[in-house]
């Protein structure tokens, strides 16, 4: 388990340094939306003005601001982030070292039950219901980065090419690899603790890798969730059907409010 957490950090580390070596190489790098509707309209006012005095006193005129996310930049961390799916994948089977036909006869994965389908789409409904409750509460706060955000960015919609990368990489790759790693490989590493430990360290470091502060707390109570879900019956089809129920209908919700 410690050198699967080992090979996901370096794994992390060597994606991330491709990156930022891709953004390095080109002019304006820009993967991401500037914000929401008002830092937009902030952005065009700041560079009118800017524009303006620049005109006023016969200077060069500014580059105007990157508001939207370059499509080939936002490609390219996603298809980076399905090939980290894949290598991490791959890592999982490796590390476990019970070959892959021992791996999948260990983690269930040898047997799938739609019978149990009515259940996991319960829990999809009560993971939505509990992160909208959690929402509500922490905009009442007026705490902002309590709040939780979505981590599809909403840039994925204007380029047909970009939104199937999405999908790719949302409703296989998320599913497969971090089910494999943080229920097959972590939460199994830390069953001889008990349940609830496994589950909450599993749950942690789940949350964690979303980097989103306002989704720390709903993610891990998701986390556990689906540990709960794969402990029931020992078969980590049941989350990865969890998982993808779960992407799916906030991929469906991001297009169709888009």
């Amino acid at each position: 388990m410690l050198a699967g957490i080992g090979a996901f950090i370096g794994l992390f580390i060597v994606i991330s340094i491709a990156i930022l070596g891709f953004a390095e190489s080109r002019d304006g790098f820009n993967s991401e939306d500037i914000g929401d509707p008002l830092e937009k309209a902030n952005a065009v006012a700041v560079y009118a003005d800017e524009r303006l005095a620049a005109a006023a006193n016969g200077e060069a005129l500014p580059a105007p601001p990157d508001i939207l996310a370059n499509q080939e930049d936002l490609q390219f961390v996603l298809v980076m982030s399905l090939v980290s799916q894949a290598f991490l994948a791959v890592l999982v089977v490796l590390i476990a070292g019970q070959g892959l036909r021992g791996f999948i006869r260990q983690t269930g994965l040898d047997e799938i039950h739609f019978g149990r389908l009515w259940l996991i789409c319960g829990c999809v409904v009560l993971a939505y219901l509990g992160t909208f409750l959690y929402s509500l509460a922490a905009a009442a706060t007026g705490i902002e980065w309590l709040e939780p955000t979505s981590t599809l960015p909403t840039a994925v919609v204007r380029d047909n090419t970009t939104l199937w990368i999405t999908g790719v990489v949302t409703l296989i790759g998320a599913p497969i690899s971090e089910e494999l790693f943080f229920r097959g490989l972590t939460f199994s590493g830390l069953l001889r603790w008990g349940f609830w430990p496994a589950a909450s360290g599993a749950g942690l470091m789940f949350s964690a890798v979303h980097f989103d502060p306002g989704s720390l707390i709903p993610f891990f109570a998701i986390g556990v969730l689906i540990c709960w879900i794969y402990y029931r019956r020992k078969s980590l089809w049941d989350a990865v059907l969890f998982h993808f129920i779960f992407n799916a209908t906030s991929f469906a919700i991001l297009v169709a409010t888009s």
